[in-house]
């Protein structure tokens, strides 16, 4: 599994407190060697084709954009109800 990190993607992480940062950065690290890993609970991120989402601890939630077969890029990470409100905006992509 390839894996790249988009700027968005680390502005998001650096408004995280720091352990919640260090267990965003394990289930990255997780995925990138078992993305079917079911702690994860890897799926696609409903009404936007093309992205996906898991789960890390303390109910964060990672958003990954399929760039094509095995390589994803990691676009945005936030606590759970802040990344839906995010990514129900219609205008986001």
């Amino acid at each position: 599994m390839r894996l790249t990190i988009a700027p968005t993607f680390v502005a998001a992480l650096k408004k995280l407190p720091p352990d919640r940062q260090r267990a965003v950065k394990s289930c990255l690290l997780r995925f990138q060697t078992e993305p079917a890993l079911p702690s994860l609970h890897f799926r696609p991120l409903a009404g936007k084709g093309g992205y996906f989402i898991i789960s890390a601890a303390h109910g964060d939630r990672v958003i990954l954009r399929r760039e094509d077969g095995d390589a994803f890029t990691a676009v945005d990470v936030g606590p759970h109800e802040n990344v839906y409100r995010r990514w129900d905006n219609p205008r986001r992509r």
